[in-house]
């Protein structure tokens, strides 16, 4: 009987060790599970966190991007003032020189007047003027925004960065620079003009620096006793692909 009860004792805790040796395993499974998942948890937020790092980087570039090109041609504006500031004739130095009108003659961009607003020509030299000597305020003046053409500018000015705000100030001053940017600083001619009830189509050939021509219909308006450039809301569209291409953020459009 000693031998018998020998052999159920033996045969009990082999089985006890077979179940705790079993139960070990899947312990050790279930741990092993639980680091993995945590591993994979760590690296799924790693990978999150490093996208958005380069999507923050990829913002940051864009903005850079759109920083200097408005501020080059902020430069540029300036370095036209200094240029036609440099060049403007001494008056008690010599006479006067009687120029030609725009209509009918081709001008060099340094003959261009500042002939005011009083009639559709006129506005548009004082435009192309405004443009060759940098006068930004003075453009400001002369142009016009058609009511899609507004909403756009001033969505286009709220997506700028706030440092590029401070330095333009107004989505007018804005778009007046960037209108300064189309005009090619060589010569022009106005070629005909087509008034109509509400406003008077005016048709230019303009010069770049190296002859390349171009013929253009501009619109003008009276507002008041003055003519205005009509800024379309198409102009907006072009300068907002120049700034943002490919649409790196998404300005809304009204």
């Amino acid at each position: 009987m000693l031998g018998a009860l020998i052999v159920v004792l033996a045969t009990v805790l082999g089985w006890q060790h077979h179940t705790a040796g079993k139960l070990r395993a899947s312990l050790a499974w279930e741990q092993a599970q639980a680091q993995e998942r945590t591993r994979l948890l760590a690296e799924q937020q790693l990978l999150i966190a490093h996208q958005a790092t380069e999507a923050e980087i990829a913002d940051v570039i864009a903005e850079r991007a759109v920083v200097a090109q408005l501020r080059a041609q902020l430069a540029t504006m300036e370095r036209r003032v200094q240029e036609a500031a440099a060049a403007r004739p001494d008056p008690a130095a010599a006479p006067p020189v009687t120029r030609p009108a725009l209509t009918g003659h081709v001008l060099a961009c340094q003959l261009w007047q500042n002939a005011g607003q009083a009639t559709p020509a006129a506005a548009l030299e004082t435009v192309l003027w405004a443009s060759a000597v940098g006068d930004i305020d003075a453009l400001v003046k002369v142009l016009a925004f058609e009511p899609e053409a507004r909403a756009q500018a001033e969505a286009l000015f709220a997506q700028l960065p706030d440092a590029v705000r401070k330095e333009f100030v107004s989505p007018e001053r804005l778009i007046a620079c960037l209108t300064a940017k189309d005009v090619p600083l060589g010569s022009a001619s106005i070629l005909n003009q087509y008034p109509s009830a509400t406003e008077t189509k005016v048709a230019a050939q303009i010069f770049d620096a190296g002859g390349k021509q171009k013929v253009a219909l501009f619109s003008l308006r009276p507002e008041g006793n003055d003519w205005r450039l009509v800024v379309p809301g198409n102009a907006i569209k072009r300068y907002r692909a120049w700034l943002l291409p490919g649409s790196v953020k998404t300005l809304p459009l009204p």
